[in-house]
């Protein structure tokens, strides 16, 4: 089964919102973990750069990517795969990153947070690129029969 492009795009935009929503939600204990002086994280709101936002976007794509590369190479495909696959790929991404910021000396709540978003990031991608198939390009010349 080819990959169908426009739903790889697609899910690494809505996982790339949710992100927006994810961390305007957990904004106040998000960012008391980040342990970063008031003066830093005002001086980094005065000046916003647009270089995080564009590079995050690019990591959705890849991990959509990855999602839609092992769902298309499944034995099965659909909904339910597209779930499975996501959970997965979203396990793995938290657990390295609740690994990593456990030695950073995190609290417990900004672990969570910041490996939680692409858990969850990831089951959203799964149930896009499993639910939504490719049109079937049909060879011209050829007759098809009602019958899938």
């Amino acid at each position: 089964m080819r990959l169908n492009w426009a739903a790889v795009l697609l899910a690494a935009i809505v996982h790339w919102l949710l992100g927006a929503v994810w961390f305007t939600v957990f904004a106040n204990r998000w960012m008391a973990g980040l342990r970063m002086a008031p003066e830093e994280l005002e001086a980094y709101r005065a000046h916003p750069n647009f270089w995080p936002y564009l590079i995050a976007l690019a990591c959705n794509f890849l991990l959509a990517y990855a999602i839609a590369r092992l769902i298309t190479g499944s034995e099965s495909q659909g909904l339910l795969r597209g779930i499975q696959v996501g959970l997965l790929v979203g396990l793995a991404v938290a657990v390295a990153m609740a690994t990593e910021l456990v030695f950073e000396l995190r609290t417990r709540s900004f672990i969570v947070i910041a490996a939680g978003y692409p858990l969850v990031g990831c089951i959203l991608m799964g149930v896009i690129l499993g639910a939504w198939k490719p049109k079937k390009v049909v060879a011209p010349g050829i007759a098809t029969t009602g019958a899938s």
